[in-house]
């Protein structure tokens, strides 16, 4: 089967004025006319537009907030344009209903604004395939009460899906949220009580931990649910499967074939498929092929990992730039796991340290770490890592982890947040993910919050979106004169003006 988002289905209701009309133009529809060069700020002009469609055009440079300051604005076409830029933060009109800006190239943070006048009216929000990065904001998306379809796939989104503000909206049907890094847990908060009008829900390809909570089984007419590819763990709740969910994943099955419902959703722990659905293949090797293969909706092949493939797969993947500094027997077939350099091993041979500071890795951390049942220690500090921390290092026996002076992003992953004695985390059973490693926007000397009474992460105001920072440029938080100078430079870059 091949996933499409349908969400809106409608054909397109735009016009465009006659000529004679030019003055007072409510509609600009210029869809797939060979457009090229950038938005022109004259737009802005048009006082009385409602309607302005470009889709489908080779145009370039970023939205102009001229347009985004159309205080009659209705709909907002701009699909497939190769824009850049950042997105605007505020669309000044409070009847914006439909806001489509897939397939570009557009970055920055989703709505953070929550006083922005289009939220209130907003009903679709299409921005999938694109390069938005940081977390969504809650209290922003809670301002939306209009909104049916709100589709962020394919871009590079961290933290945690909001699910008491997406499950407070009232009118919302369609969620697209996949092929993102968002971690946590799947929030049972998103199947409110008499709230639960979702259709379609797209979460498949993050890197979601926890279980599939039960209250999913309020959302009754949902016929669309897409899971697989995450961290998600335990087994499906039964009363959530059945011959209408995901039911074009059985359309090729033979009349007579037995069916587990459940498989069109994921396949259980310890099995794997090509798009971690129907049909699922079993793990040979019983219960131990499962504790290897312990995720729902796993792709690809079985995961059967010794220490020296897990290591072999750390060195490929930190060597983009490459070899490492001063360190060469990594890439020797005939050395012992436990004589490579960084390496202790205890004394059944079990690789519990990795130390490899400051060694020119470049590249990112692999989640097959996770194999490394018996791992305590992973120092990685000062190198040019990029990426996101492995969610899979909960299963190892981590009590030290050192990821400053790299340059990794996101957030960390929930479940590692509850680790106990990691960094001395959970000391007086009080656990902080800022005791893993400080968030983005703070530093700290030893990178986290150090001990109990210790010196907290402090705010940062670099504008360095990374964690687990020993430094900081700027402490002082920016006046708004300072932040209009800086986004005057953000501005002149796009333009390619000095400055």
């Amino acid at each position: 089967m091949t996933r499409k988002n349908y969400g809106l289905g409608q054909e397109d209701p735009y016009f465009l004025c006659p000529a004679s009309h030019v003055g007072f133009l409510p509609a600009l529809f210029c869809c797939s006319k060979g457009l090229s060069g950038t938005i022109p700020t004259e737009l802005g002009l048009l006082h009385g537009l409602e309607h302005l469609v470009l889709k489908d055009n080779m145009l370039q440079g970023s939205i102009p907030q001229e347009i985004a300051n159309l205080e009659k604005l209705v709909t907002l076409d701009l699909t497939e344009c190769f824009l850049t830029g950042t997105l605007p933060q505020r669309f000044e009109s409070p009847g914006l209903t439909a806001l489509m800006l897939a397939n570009n190239a557009i970055s920055g943070k989703f709505f953070q604004d929550d006083d922005s006048p289009h939220l209130r009216s907003i009903a679709e929000i299409r921005m999938e395939n694109n390069l938005l990065t940081g977390v969504l904001h809650g209290p922003t998306i809670r301002k939306m009460p209009a909104l049916q379809t709100l589709s962020l796939s394919e871009n590079d989104l961290t933290g945690l899906i909001p699910g008491n503000d997406l499950g407070s909206l009232p009118s919302l049907k369609y969620l697209y949220l996949d092929d993102n890094r968002l971690v946590g847990p799947l929030p049972s908060s998103l199947a409110q009580v008499g709230r639960s009008t979702i259709l379609e829900l797209w979460v498949q390809d993050n890197a979601l931990s926890g279980t599939v909570p039960a209250s999913y089984v309020r959302l009754d007419s949902m016929h669309d649910f897409f899971i697989d590819g995450n961290k998600l763990t335990g087994a499906l709740p039964p009363d959530l499967c059945g011959p209408s969910i995901n039911a074009d994943f059985f359309a090729g099955a033979p009349s007579g074939a037995e069916r587990d419902y459940c498989d069109s959703i994921a396949c259980p722990a310890g099995s794997v498929a090509p798009e971690g659905v129907y049909p699922c293949e079993k793990c040979p090797g019983g219960e131990a092929a499962r504790l290897k293969n312990r995720y729902l909706g796993q792709t690809g092949e079985c995961d059967d990992y010794g220490q020296r493939d897990v290591l072999k797969i750390l060195h490929d993947a930190t060597t983009k730039g490459g070899a490492w500094r001063g360190i060469g027997d990594w890439a020797d077939e005939g050395q012992e796991v436990c004589d490579m350099t960084g390496i202790t091993c205890d004394a059944h041979g079990n690789v519990v340290e990795i130390r490899l500071k400051d060694r020119g890795l470049e590249g990112h951390l692999p989640d097959e770490l996770g194999f490394l049942s018996f791992l305590e220690v992973l120092d990685v500090s000062d190198n040019a890592l990029m990426g996101h921390v492995p969610g899979d290092l909960r299963w190892t026996a981590m009590r030290e982890l050192d990821v400053s002076g790299n340059r990794i992003r996101g957030v960390v992953p929930p479940l590692l947040c509850m680790t106990e004695g990691l960094n001395g985390n959970g000391e007086d059973d009080v656990f902080y993910c800022d005791r893993v490693a400080c968030p983005e926007g703070t530093y700290n000397a030893f990178w986290y919050h150090h001990g109990r009474g210790g010196e907290e992460c402090k705010p940062c105001y670099d504008g360095r979106p990374f964690i687990a920072q020993k430094a900081c440029v700027n402490t002082k938080k920016p006046t708004a004169v300072t932040h209009f100078v800086e986004m005057a430079k953000e501005k002149s870059k796009e333009m390619g003006t000095p400055e």
